[in-house]
């Protein structure tokens, strides 16, 4: 029988068959932690209210998700214009249940002051730029990506994997890969704000593919485009891994 308080909004027979499978298991939670220089934008992001707060939100979130309120934060959960920071909630959930919580930096400015895998990442460059990551971290990354994946599924024996992530300036990069791969998905990703700057995210987005289609013109004569792949492949990256 359904779980009432479990809405499916879509593949309604796929979704209750997996409530069926999973009902009764705990999860294992895997967070990758990120950083791209997108969020350092003004406005872009409510994860913070001035971007030096936003340099390390990751940091506070990932300290706050395996510590709790008690704890003397290195990295105190930065102030916001308006609402809550989510790991409130998913802190509370994760604490309750006692659901074991992974966390990996996958290119973070300064280390977090929680015990977390280190994936040998770098931060991101702003994806207006149209190259925000040299080409080898961004194959190394996804390598780990896929590595730890399998390495924490083959360890659940009755239970399933959440991967979460907290990556300021993410919705900017979702906005960005979907655009790159030809989805028409302006005006329908959202954003940490109450009220999502659309105009905002779709500027940068339209700048930064710009660039990387001049980047891979300039390519075709020389460098062999490695730019707009770089630019590609980062958000891919960043949309995978988190």
């Amino acid at each position: 029988m359904p779980n009432a308080q479990i809405r499916i909004y879509t593949q309604k027979e796929q979704g209750e068959e997996w409530l069926r499978r999973y009902r009764g298991c705990l999860p294992v939670f895997a967070c990758v932690l990120g950083f791209t220089e997108t969020g350092l934008i003004p406005g872009i992001s409510a994860a913070g209210r001035t971007p030096e707060d936003r340099k390390y939100t990751a940091c506070a979130d990932a300290e706050f998700l395996y510590y709790g309120a008690k704890h003397k934060a290195q990295y105190p959960l930065p102030p916001l214009a308006a609402g809550a920071s989510p790991v409130l909630i998913s802190r509370a959930v994760f604490e309750s249940l006692k659901i074991p919580v992974h966390l990996f930096n996958a290119g973070l400015p300064q280390p977090p002051a929680v015990p977390v895998v280190d994936l040998g990442g770098a931060p991101a460059k702003c994806l207006s730029g149209g190259a925000a990551m040299e080409i080898a971290t961004v194959q190394h990354l996804l390598e780990q990506g896929l590595l730890w994946g399998e390495r924490l599924a083959a360890n659940i024996q009755q239970g399933y994997l959440i991967i979460g992530e907290c990556v300021v300036g993410g919705t900017t990069t979702a906005l960005a890969i979907l655009t790159g791969l030809g989805i028409e998905a302006a005006g329908k990703v959202n954003s940490s704000h109450p009220v999502c700057n659309h105009e905002q995210k779709w500027a940068l987005v339209q700048t930064g593919l710009e660039k990387m289609r001049g980047g891979r013109g300039q390519g075709a004569r020389g460098s062999r485009g490695s730019r707009g792949r770089k630019f590609y492949v980062l958000v891919i990256l960043l949309i995978f891994l988190s």
